[in-house]
């Protein structure tokens, strides 16, 4: 087997929708959250203003030119759609400019944290929702969001979910949308393979005999990018013992079952159900798999993503018909966690928060702005705006709907942490080494295990 030229080095919700759609689902309170995080009680205990104590009366300024920064990620309906939405905007208000800053999501996070730390960043910036307390542990990177209630109508948004990214009584965040992995598939490549879109663990095994027999063996029934495959694995481990990932600032699975999980994957790959990381790396998808040969010509058959990303890979595809499937019965119980797609906030070094904060309600709370954004950041969690979102033929309210209804658990605040998924992160290198026979499966589990506790050891103390 070809070996890797360059080694890799080692070290890382919620809401209810109504009707049929299910964008943001009741969600119990999470022990990961960041140590700094407090509750109500604890911002009493403390002597920590409460909301009503912060709330302010800024006025939006409609008279004088103001210029604000909005920085986030995305594909290129996302972009489309949001260019259109601050156009609106800008209608309303014409005297406030809104310089757009976007760009793909790899490489995104670098680029923020910079800002951050220079305190360069733009006025309104989309973050993942761990760097919340990444970047604000003392609740003072981004503006406390109760100061500007009375242009944000902040009852739009569950409780649980402001008590979430309350930081020392700063509420430093709002959630977008609430999503999950889910599964796609080429239905076309199905059809003509001859093979059934899987359901169940039994069946993806049988999608893989069928489509090694296909052709030349280069069909593949499912793919994943390397560090995807510790979601799957992830999932599989969740439906099968019914546990939360990481609870209480704790890692809750033994050796003995990170161990079982990654002989799932290595066993996914040697029975023609996924590639290997030699495949991938052969076809420079080892990170971003929509951007591959493979998927594009409809020789990979199924993918798991994000339903907010489901368009990239819609998008890539000249050969084939992708359609969202079930969500896949691997146990007993349900796997998969949760977590809010993106988040929005206004950094603290803004010079213009009153009118941050009419950019954020008019795109996330008010109908013009919803219409307009549809679902390019997935089902929204404001509770205004989910009622102006068309989700008629819409694939990502399909996967969101199947996710809000299966899944059970909510996604830590450690295990997207960016040196955890990075591709020099422990993820890639304990799948890599597994792969391509570099380690066996006991030394990667250690390898995960080690470096996921680093983590939260670095996330406890920051």
């Amino acid at each position: 087997m070809k070996r890797r030229g360059k080694k890799l080095v080692s070290l890382i919700l919620a809401g209810a929708m109504v009707g049929s759609l299910a964008g943001c689902m009741p969600a119990k309170p999470k022990e990961t959250a960041a140590p700094e995080v407090k509750s109500e009680a604890a911002k009493e205990d403390s002597g920590a203003e409460s909301p009503a104590e912060t709330k302010g009366a800024m006025e939006v300024n409609t008279k004088d030119p103001i210029t604000l920064r909005f920085n986030w990620w995305g594909g290129d309906s996302r972009h489309e759609k949001t260019l259109k939405a601050i156009e609106a905007f800008e209608a309303k208000y014409p005297n406030i400019k809104v310089e757009a800053e976007y760009e793909a999501f790899s490489g995104h996070e670098e680029k923020v944290s910079l800002a951050l730390n220079a305190g360069a960043a733009a006025d309104v910036i989309q973050l993942n929702m761990d760097w919340v307390f990444a970047y604000s542990p003392k609740g003072d990177t981004f503006f406390d969001l109760n100061k500007v209630s009375n242009i944000i109508d902040l009852s739009s948004y569950e409780d649980y979910d402001k008590e979430f990214y309350t930081v020392n009584g700063s509420l430093q965040a709002l959630p977008i949308a609430n999503t999950g992995r889910g599964f796609i598939w080429n239905k076309t490549t199905y059809d003509k393979v001859g093979a059934k879109i899987p359901t169940t663990l039994d069946e993806l095994y049988e999608a893989g005999e069928k489509f090694a027999a296909y052709e030349d063996g280069s069909y593949y029934p499912f793919a994943c990018a390397d560090y995807v495959k510790v979601h799957l694995m992830i999932y599989y481990l969740q439906c099968k013992y019914g546990k939360d990932w990481i609870t209480d600032n704790e890692l809750q699975y033994s050796k003995e079952e990170i161990l079982e999980g990654l002989e799932f994957i290595k066993s996914l790959e040697d029975k023609h159900v996924i590639p290997n990381s030699e495949r991938l790396a052969g076809e420079g998808t080892s990170e971003l798999l929509e951007t591959g040969e493979s998927w594009i010509n409809g020789h990979y058959g199924g993918a798991m993503c994000w339903d907010t990303n489901i368009d990239k890979y819609v998008e890539a595809v000249t050969d084939g018909e992708i359609v969202v499937g079930d969500m896949i019965n691997m146990g007993e119980f349900h796997g998969g966690p949760l977590k809010a797609s993106q988040v929005i906030a206004i950094t603290s070094s803004s010079q213009h928060p009153a009118e941050a904060a009419a950019l954020i309600q008019f795109l996330f709370g008010d109908e013009e702005g919803a219409t307009i954004l549809g679902d390019s950041r997935g089902i929204p969690c404001n509770k205004n705006a989910v009622k102006y979102v068309d989700t008629e033929g819409s694939l990502v309210a399909d996967m969101n709907k199947k996710l809000m209804v299966w899944s059970t658990f909510m996604l830590d605040i450690f295990t997207e942490r960016a040196s955890l998924k990075t591709p020099d992160g422990v993820y890639t290198l304990a799948i890599q080494s597994l792969s391509y026979g570099e380690a066996d499966a006991a030394s990667c589990a250690d390898m995960l295990i080690d470096g996921i506790n680093r983590e939260i050891e670095a996330a406890i103390s920051e």
